[in-house]
């Protein structure tokens, strides 16, 4: 197999090799039922590290191109036939044009998607996605509830909607919002299509080319896909267990002009920190003192299944600089992709004329069908249920882990949400480590995914919601083999690299 690499280019080299690879297969020079050279082989002759080759075939794997087989090795797959440019049919005069030559330049690599696709692949054990439980699934529910609003008004919502939301979702909304202490007029929110689209619509109403805003590193990979551009500067501030460090905060605003702080107080993504009520106090007297708004993402707050509620950002803003977002994927409903933001009426107004012209409105009957839901308490009884599921789930992940996890590592048991994070010795690289995982057929996000600056390679992301229990534990056991293979080559090979390694876990 015949693959170069240029030091020069900006490509890094695990997708050179990706690239030349990946057109060697639909060009036809590599066949289907064709050997591939061992990673180990082919990094040894590239002259890099043995993740890097891990890297371009994993991306090549889940794109469907190639499959590895444990003691066999790693082949093209039949479906990459299908794959090949199509032969010019005879009598056709013209051919498409060149169209990658149209597309814009990607900011960034979106390593986390295809890892998230190749993972939905039948029998793959995944800790890498946000989804929420099968086991909670329940369209009968939705089914009931869209049958009583279709029967009540069916001929308006299929009709076009207001922009700002229906009417009674918002009122529901608000009744929602009183209760957890946040004071808000119907005009102060703005239904969305999710909190994705919430953070779009803030792109595209509050920012300008040239602007800084500063955001937590790690975090949402979301916000990259918004907000990264040669025009917007991201600024990153470092998270600990308390949530966003607020002394390189401070630092970094007396240092740059900054139009926005983004900022997940509960059950941060993809830590699970959540941020103490006097932590979230003195961010809020931080941004007061700069005058920059504070936009919560608080997707995560219902889902605490342990401890004692802290009040969201929002309910503690008498200053009105906090823009709220949240939506109702979280705690089971994602493919309705009903959210909403709530802010001061002008910025709900700026918001709402940039929704206009994006998609007009939010779809009418998912908001019609999520209201029904609240307006029959089934919505309150569902989240509890969640919370419940999921909280059995984190104890069956962390006696999973216990039994399985060599004690050098460090995990970070949150009070709710849908994740823990996991810290390896410093030695160790959550990317290797996932390559050898996925030849097991087992998946999670390592940490470089999260970080937009200074990424950390020795930690990485395991999410549980979506899995049943005997996975979780099977799962659990492959990784922690594969972590204690990894410490006792250490102890053989590399003398010290074990010192000062954590032994909890938390």
């Amino acid at each position: 197999m015949l693959v170069t690499l240029d030091g020069n280019l900006r490509k890094p080299l695990y997708m050179q090799i990706r690239d030349q690879i990946r057109g060697r297969i639909l060009s036809g020079g590599l066949k289907s039922g064709d050997r591939l050279e061992p990673s180990r082989e082919l990094a040894h002759q590239l002259g890099v590290h043995r993740t890097t080759v891990g890297n371009a075939y994993a991306d090549l794997e889940s794109e469907g191109l190639i499959q590895g087989t444990v003691g066999r090795g790693t082949f093209v797959t039949p479906l990459a036939e299908t794959m090949r440019a199509p032969r010019k049919a005879p009598g056709r005069p013209t051919q498409d044009i060149f169209w990658e030559s149209f597309f814009p330049k990607e900011a960034r690599d979106d390593s986390l998607g295809r890892l998230m696709a190749s993972s939905a692949e039948e029998g793959v054990i995944s800790f890498a996605a946000a989804h929420g439980s099968e086991e909670l699934t329940s369209p009968d529910l939705i089914r009931r509830a869209a049958d009583a609003v279709l029967r009540r008004e069916g001929g308006r919502l299929v009709q076009y909607g207001s922009t700002a939301g229906y009417h009674p979702l918002k009122a529901y909304l608000q009744i929602r919002l009183r209760r957890d202490g946040i004071p808000v007029e119907l005009d102060e929110i703005l239904v969305t299509h999710g909190c994705q689209q919430s953070l779009d619509l803030l792109r595209r109403a509050l920012v300008s080319p040239g602007d800084s805003v500063v955001c937590e590193n790690p975090t949402y990979t979301g916000l990259w896909n918004v907000f990264e551009s040669p025009s917007v500067r991201l600024l990153g501030v470092p998270v600990t267990p308390e949530g966003m460090d607020l002394d390189a905060l401070e630092s970094l605003l007396e240092q740059n002009r900054v139009k926005l702080i983004f900022s997940s107080p509960s059950f941060q993504n993809p830590t699970g920190f959540t941020m103490p009520l006097a932590v979230r106090q003195r961010l809020l007297e931080i941004a007061r003192r700069f005058q920059i708004p504070i936009v919560e993402d608080d997707v995560y707050g219902a889902l605490r299944c342990r401890g004692r509620q802290i009040p969201p950002l929002k309910a503690l803003d008498p200053a009105g600089l906090v823009i709220y977002l949240n939506s109702f994927s979280k705690v089971g409903f994602p493919g309705l992709r009903v959210g909403w933001i709530v802010a001061s009426r002008p910025v709900i107004e700026r918001l709402q004329w940039a929704k206009q012209r994006a998609d007009l409105h939010t779809n009418v009957l998912g908001q019609a069908v999520v209201q029904e839901l609240g307006a029959r308490g089934l919505l309150d009884k569902w989240i509890r249920k969640t919370c419940r599921v999921y909280a059995h789930k984190q104890d069956v992940l962390r006696c999973a882990l216990a039994r399985h996890f060599p004690p050098e590592v460090r995990v970070f048991y949150p009070e709710g949400g849908m994740s823990v994070w996991v810290e390896l010795p410093a030695f160790m690289d959550a990317e290797e480590l996932l390559v050898k995982a996925r030849e097991r057929r087992m998946t999670f996000a390592p940490a470089r995914y999260f970080y937009f600056q200074n990424p950390r390679h020795n930690a990485l992301r395991l999410c549980y919601t979506a899995l049943p229990d005997e996975k979780i534990e099977k799962g659990a056991a492959i990784l922690g083999d594969l972590l204690r293979a990894e410490m006792r080559r250490a102890r053989k090979g590399r003398p010290g690299a074990l010192a000062g390694a954590s032994v909890a876990l938390v």
